[in-house]
């Protein structure tokens, strides 16, 4: 393992300039935007160019994983977007958690729009986020593909809902270009970029210096090692030799442990993590 600078990385196929096309051309059928980011990088995961074409619209944010996040951080990422941004309206969200799916269904039927019969929901976020999950909580049944990678979702739906709704459910979108190299990282982190434009041990380094820095414990006990007077590599060893994790000749194996390292944390197996944290710095693009 080297001390190498943080890798810069940039995704931005062409499916996903089609979909943001399209989005924009429907807008005129939209009354409320729900939002979906991930809650363990919250701003990471934000789209900015959403705000392009959502901006006259009821606009609800879902902190969507708030399982998998720390939750006293979550609390204040709350606080930061109510404070901080012309959002109306931002939910800490599980898309399995039936509590918070009725609060969600109530919230929309109490926005101020029109057609309030059958309300037109653009359902939108980056690859990865949670949205279909999200969308299939709604609809009470499995309309939409999901799973643990970018690009899932490929085209436009509108999808009822038993509570008077209609989704559009839309591809995961990113932006064209990612201006601060961080957001790059955080988002494979996340899965949220394609995993064969990038070197997985040089991002699995840079989270699990985050996780040591912050979340040490949590390493300890997943891992069952101990961090103290170890050097990063030495950690590294020793989550390799701990999972067996070896090459032939008995060396470590440095792939897998750091593919076991992006999937424990993408699964919330390491514990509740949040990788952002709001402070006065922290803008919107």
């Amino acid at each position: 393992m080297s001390d190498e600078k943080i890798e810069y990385i940039q995704w931005y196929p062409g499916h996903m300039a089609k979909a943001k096309r399209e989005i924009k051309e429907k807008m005129k059928l939209i009354n409320v935007v729900i939002e979906v980011v991930d809650a363990r990088l919250p701003i990471s995961s934000k789209n900015p160019d959403i705000n392009e074409y959502t901006w006259n619209k009821q606009h609800i944010l879902l902190m969507n994983k708030s399982d998998l996040a720390d939750p006293f951080v979550s609390e204040a990422w709350m606080d930061w977007f109510k404070g901080n941004t012309n959002i109306q309206h931002v939910m800490l969200y599980d898309a399995f958690d039936r509590r918070l799916k009725a609060e969600l269904i109530k919230l929309i039927h109490s926005l101020n729009v029109k057609n309030k019969f059958q309300m037109k929901c653009l359902v939108c976020g980056i690859p990865n986020a949670g949205k279909s999950t999200v969308i299939n909580s709604l609809i009470g049944k499995k309309k939409t593909q999901i799973g643990n990678r970018p690009g899932v979702t490929r085209g436009q739906q509108w999808l009822s809902t038993p509570d008077n709704l209609m989704l559009l459910d839309t591809p995961g979108i990113l932006w064209p270009k990612f201006d601060d190299p961080m957001v790059g990282l955080h988002l494979a982190w996340l899965g949220s970029i394609k995993d064969t434009i990038y070197e997985k041990e040089n991002i699995a380094a840079d989270l699990l210096k985050y996780l040591i820095a912050y979340y040490p414990k949590y390493v300890e006990n997943i891992y069952k090692i101990t961090l103290e007077n170890k050097n990063f590599v030495e950690i590294y060893d020793a989550i390799a030799k701990s999972r067996g994790l070896l090459i032939k000749g008995g060396e470590y194996d440095y792939s897998r442990t750091s593919e076991l390292i992006l999937n424990d944390f993408k699964n919330g197996r390491i514990g509740r993590i949040t990788l952002e944290r709001p402070t006065s710095k922290t803008f919107m693009g």
